[in-house]
């Protein structure tokens, strides 16, 4: 069974695949050229000023670049020097809400994978420097992400088997933090914890690392198969993790516990899936008592397909087409969402990497989320979910638990490799 354990409205809806909805971007950010290139975006609330939040990028051998949400260009971050022969290049980015100094003092913070160097690059974010709000924070010699291949043979940094995609989750009951990164090249993930030092700096330690099946069905070898797109739901602490060519996976961070399958193949493995390979970009919208959307990049039809959240059935696509003061998207990596209403996006908004060169160059589109709940029926909640307070409005015990039996996550536990720094 290739959708295992998926309700079957799910099944009905992925057989009688849906043709995707168009909508249009609101704004642009400017675009980018050589070395920059755009990858993906991810969305910071202000804790004051809505107007003053702002969409965090990765440009790859450019840096990061930093919008407001006019998308004009708010701040540059350079990447770092040279290392052993390779570039610094950030590959994936992410925000969270909170996290706790070692001088007790809590801070918001930006992290990135830099793919060049295998290393994070991590950030504090200023709410009151409306200039240079992002100020770095990492340790000046940060550890390698991946020293190792899955083999435990050494990981040579020149064959660029090094992080890739991220993803942070806050642990609100615990208060940590960490780090979700995938292996590029690899069928691997791996977790590690925000660690607050003395000096002020924030570094990673490794908590244990994520192996997926060598094999499919008994027969296809997905071995080398690596995924990117990286989404951790912060109410119920599900990680959704999009391995490229295949499809998209779940882990239970709570448990360690993780899919013998995808729930969602791309089409090359099931020809009714709504997910033409490559599946890059993963995020959630979040709205009241467990209820919201999964949003995945289907970039191999420029497309992005939503599943409802609780039960993941397969609810529409869209995609993001020419407008009179935009362009269209194709080929997207990165994406995110938040149902927040914003100045100019009083239903929420969603942000998403154009990979075309096209008219514009690369760049990132802001939609309104009200065009595309409206084109698909999708619900609109702006008030329900507050990131700085992720678990203040949680789903029902029951419901998550009669989920999380549905969705089959069992077996692999075995799988998991736990290490120390």
């Amino acid at each position: 069974m290739r959708f295992a354990c998926i309700p079957l409205a799910a099944a009905l809806a992925a057989l009688f695949a849906l043709p995707a909805e168009a909508v249009v971007a609101d704004r642009e950010t400017p675009g980018l050229a050589e070395p920059a290139d755009a990858d993906d975006p991810a969305i910071w609330l202000h804790p004051t000023d809505p107007a003053r939040s702002l969409v965090i990028t990765a440009v790859k051998d450019a840096g990061g670049r930093v919008y407001d949400l006019g998308a004009a260009l708010v701040q540059s971050l350079d990447p770092f020097p040279s290392s052993d022969g390779q570039n610094s290049r950030y590959n994936n980015i992410d925000v969270q809400y909170g996290f706790r100094l070692h001088d007790g003092s809590r801070v918001d913070i930006a992290v990135a994978s830099d793919r060049g160097q295998d290393v994070f690059r991590v950030w504090r974010i200023d709410p009151n420097d409306a200039v240079s709000p992002l100020k770095y924070v990492g340790t000046p010699d940060p550890a390698r992400a991946f020293p190792d291949l899955p083999d435990g043979s050494p990981n040579p940094l020149a064959d660029q088997n090094t992080a890739y995609g991220v993803a942070l989750y806050r642990d609100v009951a615990a208060d940590r933090m960490y780090v979700l990164a995938t292996q590029r090249e690899q069928s691997r993930l791996a977790q590690y914890e925000l660690v607050a030092n003395p000096d002020g700096t924030v570094g990673t330690q490794l908590v244990r690392d994520f192996r997926f099946p060598g094999m499919l069905g008994g027969s296809v070898n997905l071995a080398g198969r690596q995924f990117e797109g990286l989404v951790v739901d912060q109410q119920t602490g599900l990680l959704y993790a999009g391995q490229e060519e295949v499809g998209i996976w779940r882990v239970d961070l709570n448990t360690g516990i993780q899919d013998t399958e995808p729930f969602a193949l791309a089409k090359g493995f099931d020809a009714t899936s709504p997910l033409t390979a490559d599946v890059e970009g993963l995020t959630i919208y979040y709205a009241a008592n467990g209820t919201g959307y999964l949003l995945a990049s289907s970039q191999g039809d420029n497309s992005f397909a939503v599943f409802d959240r609780q039960g993941l059935a397969y609810l529409g696509s869209f995609g993001v087409m020419d407008g009179a003061a935009t362009d269209g998207v194709q080929g997207s990596d990165g994406a995110d969402v938040t149902p927040v209403g914003l100045p100019g996006y009083p239903s929420g908004l969603f942000v998403t990497q154009d990979g075309a060169e096209g008219r514009r160059g690369t760049n990132f589109k802001y939609v309104s989320w009200g065009e595309i709940a409206g084109e698909l029926g999708l619900r609109v909640d702006t008030t329900a979910y507050d990131p700085r307070h992720p678990l203040a409005a949680i789903p029902e015990p029951d419901t998550w638990v009669m989920l999380l039996a549905g969705l089959g996550l069992v077996g692999l536990a075995g799988r998991l490799r736990r290490r120390t720094a």
